[in-house]
């Protein structure tokens, strides 16, 4: 699965990383600005242009806010910030020697945080720890990373256990527009859920906005939705095990178990599984594979999912369809291997 972006968009570069072997395309309804039902349209067009089937998918980021529009952010550690809405406060906060980082939709995040809870930002390269809340405003200082902070940086919170909404008003907006242009995706996948309760909310909202049974695909990347894992795999159509919000989860010691434990169930279940992030970032970069990520993509082949999903890869990349042609060659490779030695 490639994720649609600024190095992979046009759409000569659709249909040849379809022709590299691009079976889903992801478009990542996260970024407003860019143009979804447009890039959707083309998806269309390159499957009927090279006569491949190929799954369109919508992934919506869920209620959680992203950072608003500010200038690149670099601070040492232990530098304090105070993250503050734009949206219900006209101007940023002025307290001396204290950064402001606007976040919009930071009234509805309040409740589920507290002090000494972390903040993480960009897969955790990113922590914030609250220091106190008080009038709509949180108080954070940096407790690790050397990264800048940028606009449209999306959180994750680690230490609190309550959900997000998995449709936003913005989202069934966009979703409309999809179905008034008749681009009709086939998934929908819902980002950050906590229980099946989520699931089964999302899937009505999608269907009645895009008035078809469009297939609904659960990110597992919450405590909440491991510990409620089988359930939400009974009630979802597929699953994606999403690795950089879930590692920072449950930790990086207890990812690997957990990423096959959720593979196993969900191809128990004869659900579609999908595996995503960071698999061949590294190669992405640079051009040379790390061993690691061969051995990745091995691991991956052989616990028997259906599918990898690639984000920057393909989205911020100087090489997104070497990317795929990699990932098409070992994947094909050791799913050959495996059937040789166990049979399909």
């Amino acid at each position: 699965m490639a994720t649609l972006g600024p190095t992979l968009e046009k759409e000569e570069d659709i249909i040849q990383a379809v022709v590299a072997g691009a079976r889903w395309i992801r478009l990542h309804c996260g970024y407003r600005q860019r143009p979804q039902v447009e890039n959707g349209r083309l998806v269309r067009l390159a499957a009927t242009r090279t006569g491949v089937p190929v799954q369109l998918l919508l992934d919506l980021p869920s209620s959680r806010p992203r950072t608003g529009a500010m200038q690149d952010l670099r601070l040492a550690l232990g530098d304090k910030v105070i993250f503050w809405d734009p949206e219900a406060a006209g101007h940023s906060p002025e307290k001396n020697g204290v950064c402001p980082v606007p976040l919009p939709g930071l009234g509805e995040l309040l409740p589920k945080l507290a002090p000494k809870h972390r903040i993480l930002f960009c897969d955790g390269r990113i922590t914030f720890v609250v220091d106190k809340l008080e009038e709509g405003l949180v108080t954070a200082h940096l407790a690790d990373g050397t990264i800048p902070l940028k606009s449209s940086n999306s959180l994750f919170l680690p230490d609190s256990s309550s959900g997000f909404r998995p449709v936003t008003p913005q989202d069934r907006d966009l979703l409309k527009e999809f179905a008034a242009a008749k681009v009709l995706p086939d998934w929908v996948a819902l980002s950050l859920i906590a229980t099946p309760n989520d699931v089964c909310e999302g899937r009505a909202e999608a269907r009645e906005c895009l008035g078809h049974k469009v297939g609904v695909m659960a990110k597992i990347e919450t405590l909440s939705a491991v510990d409620h894992a089988e359930a939400i795999i009974e009630v979802a159509d597929a699953i994606m095990v999403a690795r950089g919000d879930l590692g920072q989860a449950v930790g990086y010691a207890r990812l690997p178990e957990v990423q096959e434990r959720l593979v196993t169930a969900a191809r128990r279940a004869g659900k579609p599984v999908v595996v995503a992030t960071q698999i061949l970032e590294s190669f992405a970069a640079t051009g040379l594979p790390q061993r690691a990520e061969l051995s990745d993509l091995s691991l991956i082949a052989r616990q028997r999912a259906d599918v990898i999903m690639f984000g920057k890869e393909t989205v911020f990349s100087p090489r997104p369809l070497d990317c795929i042609r990699l990932a098409n060659e070992i994947l094909t490779y050791e799913t050959r291997r495996f059937e040789k030695e166990y049979g399909s």
